[in-house]
């Protein structure tokens, strides 16, 4: 006998689905608390200190006024949601680092990680409340906080987050994958310092390095081992989440989620090409605006010997 196919998050909670689904909703409006609150204090902070949180000599103060009062919070909550999930998703990798590849692959009714993978079941339901919420957002504010192929995205990862949670699959996998985050954090820091009028300086500098070696360390580096031991070292376990002893995900939902985590891969291997790029340019400018009081210099004095 065939058993039925779980309920939606029914693998995500010991209570099943119901409880599961009130910690979405939970978080959904968790989130849109700390948009309500974001929103509120930057337009404190900008009635307090105006002159100081724009830089008046490299921006439109108005423009960047109305800019940071529409846009902020959405960038301020993305901040907060980014350093709480790379937090735990570090917490996940260290807890399930010792498991066995199908522990690291499988959240079980039982067993010696049953409290981590209920964790990672908790921190997933929290990315995809984070999703539905920035959605909406996006839509309300179409397209400035982004256009299609945000919502491409982020309906996708919704998609397959549900996936994992309803069947229980993929808790070691979505550690090194919610780490990539850590990113972000530096993305959003970035965000807010150009719209301020800070295009230039040290700290500016500083947040861009962080991006770029945070970017690497986890988008590229992580990923790339998390890929090779999920598909190299794992495979056997992997062909066999979709037997009904083990999870019973349908090999259609398993292959869009191992497909996605490729695409993923691609994509990052995409975008930190481009990335060094830009840090290889940065760095040839530098040296090339080194150079050049040296070479007046020598262009100065070569005049000054032919007037001689």
């Amino acid at each position: 006998m065939t058993k039925p196919p779980p309920l939606i998050f029914e693998n995500s909670h010991d209570g099943g689905s119901l409880p599961a689904l009130q910690m979405l909703v939970t978080d959904i409006f968790t989130w849109e608390i700390l948009y309500q609150i974001s929103q509120f204090a930057i337009k404190v902070a900008f009635m307090k200190y105006s002159k100081i949180i724009v830089n008046p000599k490299k921006a439109n103060s108005d423009a960047a006024k109305a800019t940071l009062m529409e846009l902020g919070p959405s960038y301020a909550v993305s901040f907060v949601h980014s350093l709480y999930v790379t937090a735990r998703g570090v917490m996940h990798l260290y807890s399930l680092w010792a498991a066995s590849n199908m522990d690291k692959i499988y959240i079980g009714p039982e067993g010696d990680y049953r409290e981590a993978h209920l964790e990672v079941a908790r921190t997933n339901i929290l990315f995809v409340a984070y999703l539905f919420y920035d959605m909406i957002h996006i839509l309300h504010q179409y397209p400035k906080l982004g256009g299609g192929d945000t919502m491409a995205h982020h309906m996708l990862f919704a998609f397959c987050s549900v996936i994992n949670g309803t069947f229980g699959i993929m808790p070691f996998q979505f550690g090194w994958l919610i780490v990539g985050e850590m990113s972000t954090i530096f993305l959003n820091w970035r965000w807010f310092l150009l719209k301020s009028g800070r295009d230039s300086g040290v700290l500016l500098e500083n947040v861009n390095t962080m991006f770029a070696a945070s970017f690497f360390l986890t988008r590229i580096v992580m990923y790339t081992a998390g890929i090779g031991h999920l598909y190299i070292f794992s495979m056997s376990e992997l062909k066999s989440l979709s037997s009904p002893e083990v999870s019973g995900v349908p090999l259609s939902a398993l292959g869009i989620t191992c497909g996605c985590m490729l695409l993923g891969w691609l994509l990052n291997l995409y975008w930190g090409s481009k990335i060094l790029r830009k840090v290889a340019r940065g760095r040839t400018n530098v040296t090339v605006k080194s150079t050049e009081p040296v070479a007046a210099k020598a262009g100065k004095k070569n005049r000054r010997s032919k007037r001689e």
